[in-house]
């Protein structure tokens, strides 16, 4: 079905998960990403009503808005605010022509990197008409965060490894962590790890942060791994004083990334190489439900990694310059890579770091070198 108001046929609002996400391989059977979806008739009815072209509407997402906003009648209607809410959509997808329609709890138009959903769209038109600007400027970077998304998912997937990967002969072994209890209000005891059997967390959770002291054991498994890294690896270990007075390990080894772990309560940091940091556990909120033993294989699983040569580090990326960062688990099973702006620093501290990540082989930095006679 084509139409005299949008450039390109019209098709069906997709069914619920229907290409919700487009980089998955489309099945055989699976219909297409629909670019314009019907049912915008009685919006552009009313608009006609109010003496408006909608095709001079479709091509002006501004217009449209104004419009949009001056008619706050347009919530009243059921009928009328889903077909506006469909035409804003459509207009959306004028605006930035690979923005597909998906169904998700409500409609939504977009691309990997942006979807917005078009009932709260509409609302927000009419309830907070000042918020035109920022919305518009809000879209004008979406064509360059495609191009970085394509560029980002392109490194992800393509068939790249460190060149050699180095495995102590003795294994790295956890300590024994002391079990701990803790208990609500009622003095019933908390099964942290175990606190949503069903997988759903009450909304309350993720605001609320209990019993952070359960974390404190992450710092007998970071004396382990330092302890690990300095008996098997050639690596010098400094111990210094940060901000605050926390405590900051420096492991510097004969070749390969340099790691920096910095112990706080209840996260510890990991820097390694010449961008990446992470925070371990990255989330200590109630609903999701961390304990000293998640976290404790997250901190290993980074740290034993870079020391193995499973760290890999893209800088810089594309027309933004962006960072790119992988970490391979040393017997290949998993695998994790983030992208996104390099950390802020002086403009010599960041092209050195770009000239020294430019020297390494795809971006993988070198495994550490064992110890040829036991420390």
């Amino acid at each position: 079905m084509s139409s005299a108001v949008f450039p390109g046929p019209l098709g069906p609002m997709p069914e619920a998960g229907a290409a919700a996400v487009l980089w998955m391989p489309p099945q055989a059977d699976a219909p297409g990403p629909v670019r314009f979806v019907d049912g915008f008739e009685p919006f552009a009815e009313f608009a006609r009503g109010h003496e408006v072209d909608p095709a001079l509407l479709a091509v002006d997402l501004g217009a449209t808005w104004d419009f949009v906003a001056g008619h706050p009648e347009v919530l009243e209607s059921e009928t009328l605010a889903a077909g506006a809410a469909r035409f804003v959509g459509n207009v959306i997808a004028v605006v930035h022509p690979a923005a597909t329609w998906r169904m998700t709890s409500e409609p939504e138009i977009g691309t990997n990197t942006l979807s917005i959903p078009v009932a709260g769209l509409v609302q927000g038109m009419v309830q907070q008409p000042d918020q035109r600007d920022a919305f518009l400027q809000m879209l004008a970077p979406w064509e360059q965060d495609d191009i970085d998304d394509e560029e980002m998912r392109a490194l992800s997937a393509e068939d790249s490894a460190p060149a050699f990967v180095v495995v102590p002969a003795r294994a790295y072994v956890r300590p024994a962590l002391p079990i701990l209890t803790f208990h609500d209000d009622r003095g019933e005891g908390i099964p942290y790890g175990h606190r949503w059997p069903d997988g759903i967390a009450p909304e309350e959770s993720y605001s609320r942060e209990s019993h952070l002291e359960r974390f404190a054991p992450l710092s007998l498994v970071v004396d382990a791994l330092i302890e690990h890294l300095r008996r098997e690896y050639e690596v010098e270990v400094r111990r210094e004083r940060g901000e605050g007075g926390t405590e900051r390990v420096v492991l510097e080894p004969a070749r390969g990334a340099q790691i920096t772990i910095t112990l706080g309560v209840p996260s510890v940091r990991i820097d390694a190489g010449a961008h990446f940091h992470a925070i371990v556990p990255s989330c200590i909120c109630d609903a999701c439900d961390e304990t000293a033993e998640t976290a404790a294989d997250e901190l290993e699983r980074i740290v034993l990694s870079v020391a193995a040569g499973g760290f890999r580090e893209k800088y810089p990326v594309g027309r933004r310059a962006w960072l790119y960062t992988e970490i391979r688990s040393p017997d290949g099973e998993r695998r994790e890579s983030s992208s996104g702006p390099a950390p802020e620093m002086p403009d010599e501290a960041r092209e050195r770091a770009a000239a020294l990540l430019r020297g390494l082989d795809d971006g993988w930095w070198p495994a550490w070198p064992l110890r040829s006679l036991p420390a």
